[in-house]
């Protein structure tokens, strides 16, 4: 996973990725859902489309682009325990130094994580992720756990955030041998 600086980075800056799954250096995700071009309709073949019939991006992109601006405000006033507002942007960039001031890095880190998998979803360079409601997560017990079988690296992971996986302080995940462990956990 990668750290809060980098996925903050990604976010707004540069679309970097991590050593695993590399970015392309383009524009920051945020961006890229905010300019996104995609059509929702067609016109009809040879035909022109009535002037504003088309929305200029995808309805969805702009949806999500919107919410994790709005919850990026939200986080950086809670961890400033602030009721002072900034722009998105800057409120999005203080979330790293402001989760270490109030030694909340973890938790921090697994909510932008959640937002920058979001973005890359949303704009089509991941799969979605699936629930797997029938199996049971080997380090809480609950059925929590999510997954994607991308060709090169199939996973898993736990949502629960009471979830500690050993001595670690993060949700249980799932890789290699130990995900074959984890389907054979399943409950009729």
């Amino acid at each position: 996973m990668q750290t809060l600086d980098r996925l903050v980075a990604d976010l707004l800056d540069r679309y970097t990725g991590d050593e695993e799954h590399p970015g392309d250096g383009g524009p920051g995700l945020i961006r890229r859902l905010d300019t996104l071009g995609l059509r929702t309709r067609q016109p009809p073949q040879g035909g022109h489309a009535p002037p504003g019939s088309r929305p200029p991006t995808s309805l969805e992109a702009v949806s999500w682009s919107q919410r994790i601006k709005v919850d990026a405000i939200g986080l950086d006033m809670q961890l400033r325990q602030s009721a002072r507002t900034q722009s998105w942007y800057r409120a999005l960039k203080a979330i790293p130094p402001g989760a270490e001031n109030a030694d909340r890095v973890g938790e921090v880190t697994r909510t932008v994580a959640r937002w920058h998998a979001t973005v890359l979803t949303v704009l089509g360079l991941r799969g979605p992720s699936r629930h797997f409601r029938e199996i049971v997560c080997l380090a809480c017990g609950q059925k929590t756990v999510y997954g994607r079988a991308d060709d090169d690296r199939p996973r898993a992971w736990c949502i629960n955030d009471e979830c500690r996986d050993g001595d670690t302080e993060q949700p249980a995940r799932y890789e290699g041998t130990r995900l074959y462990l984890l389907t054979e956990n399943r409950v009729s």
